[in-house]
């Protein structure tokens, strides 16, 4: 159990769709970068949708 426990992280990376465009805005308000995107990834409702790469390193973190 990590109860009281600090971890201090260097890097934090995650994967958010591209039409989820309301995650995508919080990321970034905190701080998150695109580093990147896989195409057409996965397909929903007929459509084809992007994966959006992105990055958070040490120091980076704002407070929203």
């Amino acid at each position: 159990m990590l109860t009281g426990t600090r971890v201090r992280l260097h890097r934090i990376t995650l994967w958010v769709a591209d039409a989820n465009t309301g995650a995508r805005r919080v990321y970034e308000k905190v701080g998150f970068v695109e580093e990147g995107r896989a195409r057409e990834s996965f397909r929903r409702d007929g459509k084809w949708h992007d994966m959006i790469l992105m990055g958070l390193l040490e120091g980076e973190l704002q407070e929203p």
